[in-house]
């Protein structure tokens, strides 16, 4: 049996934390589903249960590993330069956004 120091938590107490952690994990993986369906109803449901439950950080915090996890996986895929990747995609989404905004205020599209 191997001896474990003073400061390191319980089997139950680690179980426990760790179900917090798969928890916050689980909050935001449903955060960007819902948020990429559109779904608002649920999106804002979630929100509220996330804000009222004390743990808005933690399901952010989540949110930031899961996209720098995606970043790292992804970097072989996307030829090794997610920055780029991104900064092409938001510029994308940017034009995307203009165009929208000429057509419903009646400009030329």
């Amino acid at each position: 049996m191997i001896d474990s120091p003073d400061d390191l938590a319980s089997p139950d107490v680690f179980r426990r934390k760790m179900a917090h952690v798969d928890r916050e994990f689980a909050d935001a993986r449903h955060y960007l589903s819902a948020l990429c369906a559109e779904d608002n109803q649920a999106l804002s449901a979630l929100m509220m249960e996330i804000h009222r439950s004390g743990r808005a950080m933690k399901v952010l915090a989540a949110m930031a590993v899961q996209a720098l996890d995606f970043a790292h996986l992804s970097a072989d895929r996307l030829g090794g330069d997610v920055q780029k990747w991104l900064d092409e995609s938001a510029m994308t989404e940017d034009a995307a956004k203009t165009e929208r905004h000429k057509t419903e205020l009646g400009g030329e599209g």
